[in-house]
């Protein structure tokens, strides 16, 4: 979770109002589609609330900084050639000509050959210094943590983890042994566009005279009950053939196999994997919280008014059709096709707590999202951390604002209460080492809920039992390495 988003906010009052007019797939992003609108910003009129913490006098000569980017998408998250008139695509570039300008280095963003990129593995263990900074899928960043090919950022100096421009609770749950091996924050819009969120269909909710859940979640009562509640409302046949299809029929919730159903474990505010005060990884997925929320979050999705799509993304076609009282997604794919041409009015809230004693809305970061490791071969550190910490500071003064104002507020969502719903899905992003580090801690548990809409015949208390002590011996096993 982000420490402070007062800071964010003084960000955005700083930046004009933009006029512009106003999804699950498996591959990426769509960031584009802004020509032709007025895209012009003014400059800040306040002081951002903190201060990046670098030497005035760093000067690092017309260096090359190199970084091995995801190609497609992933890559203009990161690098921009020039400006376009598109509102995201520019803040990437105004970003990167800053740092240029702050430190005298040159950005070389060189493309991976593969979305998952373990390109720079081989030459960094033949010690062959390539590259500077390496965006890499998330669980593919602990490959180079087990290969011993990526340096631990608490040794990196002039990077400030405790700045609100790197993502705390990723630097707090995705260290091993004290050692934390990849990380992300405001380096680019990843980790804000990779969360999971809902939409609602208000049309229907107005239609069935129901309140919208803006005030419940402003109180804190958000709840899986109150989010069932609602679901319930939205059940019919229509067209009358005596099945439930999600191409024909009302429902009052729809989810996919990788939303939902992960999603729901961190409702509860617990995770797979709880790193204890000496830097070991606790397996802590079992709770009776967890097992009740998973057989409520069960005997919904199997009602008939919960519909589950293993695979694709017709239950989100199906609320952009009117069909869905409520959908829950990956928020970047608010920039699906159908999403923005969808006639139907909705609003965005975070996905409920499990009950009102979770301290916030939590959602899951999906693990397709970038995290940053630095190399071992890098031969000057500090001028990694320079560039890295400048460009996670600029980017929150950039590139974040961009995605608010502009790809969220008025291009995607139709309301500005759910841009204020936002904040509050931002504020619980999660990190779980169970769910990203998945071949060394989550093992068969990293992806619970997947494995059981997959099967519906498993409790979780079975499901569970069945795995637990495999998993018990593969964080052992896998700590080895990390302890020697």
């Amino acid at each position: 979770m982000y420490k402070s988003q007062a800071v964010l906010l003084a960000i955005i009052t700083a930046i004009s109002a933009f006029t512009v007019g106003c999804t699950e797939n498996d591959t990426g992003e769509d960031t584009a589609g802004n020509q032709g609108q007025d895209t012009s910003i003014t400059e800040p009129v306040t002081e951002p609330a903190e201060q990046l913490g670098l030497d005035a006098d760093l000067n690092y000569n017309g260096y090359t900084f190199r970084i091995l980017s995801r190609p497609g998408s992933r890559l203009n998250e990161v690098w921009s050639e020039t400006e376009t008139g598109d509102v995201l695509s520019d803040s990437v570039y105004r970003r990167n000509i800053i740092v240029e300008d702050l430190l005298n280095i040159k950005f070389e963003v060189l493309s991976s050959s593969g979305d998952f990129e373990t390109d720079a593995l081989n030459p960094i263990l033949a010690g062959d210094d390539a590259y500077d900074a390496v965006g890499t899928a998330a669980r593919a960043a602990f490959i180079y943590a087990q290969s011993s090919a990526a340096v631990n950022w608490y040794e990196i100096s002039n990077i400030d983890l405790e700045r609100s421009w790197w993502s705390s609770d990723a630097s707090s749950n995705l260290s091993i042994n004290n050692k934390l091996y990849a990380m992300c924050g405001d380096i680019s819009y990843a980790t804000l566009s990779s969360s999971t969120g809902m939409v609602f269909n208000k049309e229907l909710f107005d239609e069935y005279q129901l309140e919208y859940p803006y005030e419940l979640v402003r109180e804190g009562s958000w709840t899986f009950d109150e989010f069932s509640k609602l679901a319930k409302n939205f059940s019919q046949d229509l067209n009358g053939d005596g099945q439930m299809t999600i191409d024909a029929d009302l429902f009052g919730y729809s989810t996919n196999h990788w939303c939902g159903p992960i999603n729901v474990l961190y409702s509860t505010g617990e995770r797979i994997i709880t790193v204890d005060s000496d830097g070991y990884p606790q397996l802590t997925l079992y709770s009776e919280k967890v097992v009740d929320i998973y057989e409520r979050f069960m005997s919904l999705l199997l009602s008939e008014c919960g519909y589950n799509q293993l695979g694709g993304n017709d239950h989100q076609k199906a609320f952009c059709e009117g069909r869905v009282g409520l959908v829950d997604l990956n928020i970047s794919h608010l920039s699906e096709s159908f999403f923005r041409e969808a006639e139907v009015d909705f609003g965005l809230i975070p996905w409920p707590k499990s009950d009102e004693s979770v301290d916030k809305y939590y959602s899951y970061v999906d693990a397709g999202q970038t995290l940053w490791i630095v190399p071992v071969t890098v031969t000057d550190l500090a001028r990694s951390g320079a560039v890295l910490e400048a460009m996670a500071y600029y980017g929150q003064q950039e590139i974040i604002p961009a995605y608010y104002d502009i790809t969220l507020q008025n291009k995607y969502l139709r309301d500005d209460t759910s841009v204020e719903m936002l904040d509050y899905i931002r504020e619980g992003a999660v990190f779980d080492l169970g769910y990203y580090n998945n071949s060394q801690f989550g093992g068969a548990l990293a992806n619970p809920g997947y494995d059981l809409v997959h099967d519906t015949t498993l409790s979780f208390t079975t499901f569970y039992a069945q795995n637990e002590q495999a998993v018990k011996t593969l964080i052992d096993e896998s700590m080895e390495s990390y302890l020697s």
